[in-house]
Order: structure tokens, then sequence, then C-alpha cells
């Protein structure tokens, strides 16, 4: 339990750390009015995107070579049943905050939803996943397919929550989104290991390139909650009671809901699909949805000219109080593993 808050603890000080750039610069007038806006262009659409292609496309040696003794059947397979876990979570949690948030007349409502459905899987849910399953690189495969469910459900659903205009959604601009282009792309290359340009001999230094894009993704995220921080008045982190049950239901509800549904899926399967490796294939989406709000929330506030500053508020608060919550959580969630098994 130490040792789970400890690190919880020095993750989020890393990641609060990206936010005071942000702030002293547009709080001594060295960034205009639009600079939060285009770096969350930047983010949205290079960075994201080379966080898919790195995950997917990027191993070592013996990281690959453990990857592939499972089997391309095997792997589809886990990767389906990750995926479906994954969808059936963040709906049911979508479900649930309409529900609760069903009669409120806070215009921002929509945000509060957006808080308890998606989380920060990637900067906070990698490092978890390694931290829990001793770096397993097949834990991390399936966090990584957990993350491209969250990409296609954040430009489709995420991004009606934050507008509240359904037509936005637009089979063309979602097709044609960096982000839906390189899932597609990297899975290719994941199950094609032969064109796969960034495992070839004498051109592996074309790792870098998804590596050090896909390393931006924290602070530049930090870096534009900073700029809006510097903004918006202190009382406003903490002034709605819905800002709190947001926050409930992303840091306890969510990770529980998907527990359950894992719970289901493991009785069904029984002990075979621990033996296709289905203990991580189960627990990633779990540790994923048990993570504190996405980051991304302010950067598709940002472009779709949303209210940025609640927005903001959302993702602080959550993100504050996931330094305690997560590991009470992430032990709970252990625990009943454990006897379920």
């Amino acid at each position: 339990m130490l040792e789970v808050f400890l690190k919880v603890l020095l993750i989020m000080t890393v990641l609060l750390a990206f936010i005071i750039p942000g702030f002293l610069l547009k709080k001594f007038n060295f960034l205009d009015e639009k600079a939060s806006s285009s770096l969350s262009n930047i983010l949205l659409y290079v960075c994201q995107p080379a966080l898919v292609i790195d995950a997917f496309c990027v191993f070592s040696v013996g990281d690959w070579q453990r990857i592939i003794s499972v089997g391309r059947a095997t792997l589809l397979i886990n990767f389906g049943i990750v995926s479906i876990i994954s969808l059936l979570a963040m709906l049911a949690v979508f479900a649930i905050g309409k529900l609760i948030f069903i009669k409120s007349k806070n215009p921002n409502k929509n945000i509060y939803s957006f808080v308890a459905v998606f989380s920060n899987c990637g900067f906070l849910g990698i490092p978890f996943v390694k931290m829990f399953t001793a770096g397993d690189p097949l834990a991390i495969m399936y966090i990584a397919v957990f993350n491209i469910i969250f990409v296609i459900l954040l430009w489709t659903l995420g991004v009606v929550l934050i507008t509240g205009d359904v037509r936005e959604i637009r089979i063309k601009k979602i097709i044609y989104n960096p982000s839906i282009i390189c899932s597609a792309i990297a899975l290719v290359l994941f199950f094609v290991p032969q064109i796969n340009v960034f495992m070839m001999d004498g051109v592996k230094d074309l790792q870098i390139l998804p590596q050090y894009l896909s390393y931006m993704n924290a602070p530049l995220s930090m870096i534009i909650v900073g700029i809006r921080l510097a903004t918006i008045k202190p009382k406003m982190l903490f002034c709605s009671g819905e800002i709190y049950v947001a926050s409930i239901l992303r840091l306890i509800v969510a990770p529980m809901i998907t527990f359950g549904i894992a719970a289901l899926v493991f009785v069904c399967m029984g002990s075979k699909i621990i033996e296709m490796g289905g203990e991580y294939v189960l627990l990633a989406p779990v540790i994923a949805m048990a993570m504190s709000p996405a980051a991304s929330i302010v950067a598709l506030s940002e472009r779709y000219n949303a209210d940025t500053n609640q927005a903001t508020a959302a993702f602080l608060n959550g993100t504050l109080f996931s330094v305690v919550i997560i590991p009470l959580t992430i032990t709970a969630i252990l625990a009943m593993w454990g006897l379920l098994v």
C-alpha cells in the first residue's frame, strides 16, 4: 500500500510540475490568446497519434519475442476481449453519468460526464501497468489496445460531450482524423511486422520519431492546463458540487464497473482465459479506468471553443483527489482479483 501511494505521489508530482511553465508564461504575458489553441492542435493531431504508433510499432528485441510467443491468433482474441471490456466499461460509465446529471441545470454537465468516462490512460495507465506486472510487454500491449478504444470514443462520444452537438460526429471527419488513421496503420504494422520500418535493421533510428512525439503528450497537455489555470480564479476549482461527483465517478465508480465486467468475462471463460494470458487482458483495462481524468478534456475544450475554465477545474479537481484515491482503489481491485482467481 505504501509503495503504491508513493508511486502515485511521484507520478502526480511530475504531472503537476508540467503545469508550471504554462502557468508562468501566461501570467507574465509571454503567450497570446491563441497559444493554448495552437498547442492543443499539436497535441490532438500530432502527439496523440504518435503515441499509438509508438505503442504498437516500437519494441526492444526481448519484448517483441515475448509478444509473438503468444501467437497472432491468441493476441487477436485477447485484443478483442480488451476492446469489448473497455468499450462496455466506458459506455456504462457514460450512461451512469448521464443518469446522475440528467436533472442538472448546469450548462457544463457534459464536461463532468466527460471526466467520468475518459481517464488519463496514457501517461498514468502505462506506468501503473508496468509497476503491477513487472514491466510485462503483453500487459503494456493490452493497455495500448485500451488506448485505441479510448481514441475512437474520444473523437465521437467525447466530441459530442464537449460540443453538445451530435452533428459533430461525421464519418468523413472520423476517418480522416490523424489518431484514427495512425491507429489503423499501427495495427497493420503490428500484425505484419515485415513492413514495420520502425523495427527494420539499419533504420531503427526511425523509432526516435514516434517515441519523442509520444513523450510530448504529458508535458504538452499539462502546459495547456497551466495556461488555462492562469486565467481562472482559484475558487472555481472547488465551487461546484458536481465536480466532486464527477471525480467520484472517475476514480471509484469507473474502475469498479470495469472490474465487474472483467470479472464476468473471467467467470464465463474460466481458466481458459488465464492460459491465454488473460490475467493481464482483464486487469489492464481495469487499471486504465482507475486513473485520473484525461487531460484531453482541456485540449478538446480549446479545440471546440467550450468552457475551458470548467474543463480545467474539473480536470485538476479529479487529478488532485486521485493522489489519495488511486492507491486505495488499486489496492481494493487487486485484493478482489486475488479472491476471484
